[in-house]
């Protein structure tokens, strides 16, 4: 099958720019998370923290380039509000990521009852997650039934991510060494680890919308 946008290569290299910079930022959010919870705000847990701004910064400028150029090319208006959506909810996977990591280091909690091997496990898991919705994006390009594969695949992983929070929140309401606050702290904490799924999972949607609507 011919590229979904022939005429826009720029906007595909760029596209692949951003999705790897928002991968990045997920991956070293995650990383610096986990790194907090097992040894609090350390030289390299303040390292990577700013790693991640300054690569959010960065997606945001390829998000911006991106943009600029879905708004003064060619697309039909329907297929061009289809990516701006597109491009949006991929970069707010970078803003959701660096929000967790930002506000537990702001609040300066502690998370001492949390099963660091089911926080991992989350962790895997969305970077599982993020690698298909890389595969997914890149096949949009050039082979769009084919990106519908990784799209689907994406809700699959998002399953398994709410089943791990449920289970990690209610060993948490059930500790009775936790007071209420504490509780609430460590199950927004799980929620909003388990919550950036969700916001993957958008993706794969606004892939689906793109590709049944240029399929007719």
């Amino acid at each position: 099958m011919a590229k979904l946008f022939a005429e826009f290569d720029r906007i595909e290299e760029d596209m692949q720019q951003l999705v790897t910079a928002v991968g990045e930022c997920l991956e070293k959010s995650l990383e610096s998370v986990c790194r907090y919870l097992d040894e609090g705000e350390t030289v390299e847990v303040k390292r990577l923290t700013e790693k991640v701004h300054k690569i959010e910064s960065e997606a945001d400028d390829y998000r911006r380039k991106i943009i600029q150029n879905i708004l003064k090319g060619k697309l039909m208006p329907h297929t061009r509000s289809d990516m701006l959506k597109l491009v949006e909810s991929i970069d707010d996977i970078a803003d959701a990521a660096q929000d967790i990591l930002d506000s537990i280091i702001f609040l300066g909690l502690k998370f001492d009852y949390l099963d660091r091997q089911q926080i991992k496990e989350m962790q895997e898991l969305l970077l599982k997650q993020f690698s298909q919705l890389n595969q997914g994006v890149e096949l949009l390009f050039d082979e769009m039934n084919q990106a519908l594969v990784y799209a689907q695949e994406l809700e699959e992983i998002e399953s398994r991510l709410d089943s791990i929070e449920e289970e990690i929140t209610r060993k948490i309401g059930q500790t009775e060494e936790l007071d209420t606050a504490d509780k609430l702290a460590h199950r927004d904490l799980v929620k909003n680890i388990s919550d950036l799924a969700d916001i993957i999972e958008n993706v794969g949607d606004n892939i689906e919308i793109i590709v049944s609507v240029r399929k007719g």
